[in-house]
């Protein structure tokens, strides 16, 4: 059951991060004028990819705490997947 549990609670994670990639995506392609200055950061995939590390790495603990070693120790070491892509992806 905790099994089911932590791969439903990524799955909806992995889903909300991509749909956050994915609606911001038109707004940054609209053509016209070219804004005046420095273009201001995009914390939008720092934030999302920030977010999917966090439920990983926490799904991770909570089945260690249940005593699903393989698999708690699996999600804990790819919690550092989406860690990295937050820190290359850092403005």
């Amino acid at each position: 059951m905790a099994r089911r549990r932590g791969l439903l609670a990524d799955a909806v994670a992995g889903l909300l991060v991509a749909v956050l990639l994915v609606a911001r995506g038109p707004g940054r392609t609209a053509t016209g004028s070219l804004p005046a200055g420095a273009p201001s950061s995009d914390w939008a995939p720092v934030w999302s990819f920030g977010a999917l590390a966090l439920v990983v790495g926490v799904t991770g603990g909570v089945l260690l705490r249940l005593g699903e070693r393989a698999l708690g120790a699996g999600r804990l070491a790819l919690c550092g997947v989406p860690t990295c892509c937050a820190l290359a992806l850092w403005p």
